[in-house]
């Protein structure tokens, strides 16, 4: 390790994973945009920001060849409460590739506490 990096903490990032079938992720949405594949070899991605109950902020990551989870998920608002929840497994959409993940998406209303979690409050300006 480089000294200058001792005492450091690591940062990890807050993507969402779903490993085992009934992982979920659930909390108020923030955010989302479509995000290009930097590689041929795999397709474009819609990112949806999720703000937890602890007031972490996770991504997670879904295909656009996931069109019915796109579709579900393009319903919901921008502060409104959901949850994507790893259902089970389909066919690969490639020979070769792993299984596709198949996902359900749940909401629950809007977040009374939403304008809170946006930032509410304009950022403080330093003076000079």
């Amino acid at each position: 390790m480089n000294d200058d990096l001792k005492g450091g903490k690591e940062i990890l990032s807050n993507w969402m994973k779903f490993t085992t079938v009934g992982d979920y992720i659930k909390g108020t949405l923030i955010d989302r945009k479509l995000q290009p594949s930097s590689d041929p070899t795999f397709q474009d991605q819609w990112v949806y920001k999720i703000k937890k109950a602890d007031n972490t902020v996770w991504s997670v990551g879904v295909s656009v060849s996931k069109q019915g989870t796109i579709d579900r998920l393009s319903n919901c608002k921008i502060g409104e409460i959901i949850a994507i929840e790893f259902e089970g497994e389909g066919k690969p959409s490639k020979k070769g590739f792993k299984p596709a993940k198949n996902l359900k998406v749940y909401t629950f209303g809007m977040d009374d506490n939403y304008s809170e979690l946006d930032g509410g409050d304009e950022p403080v300006v330093p003076q000079m």
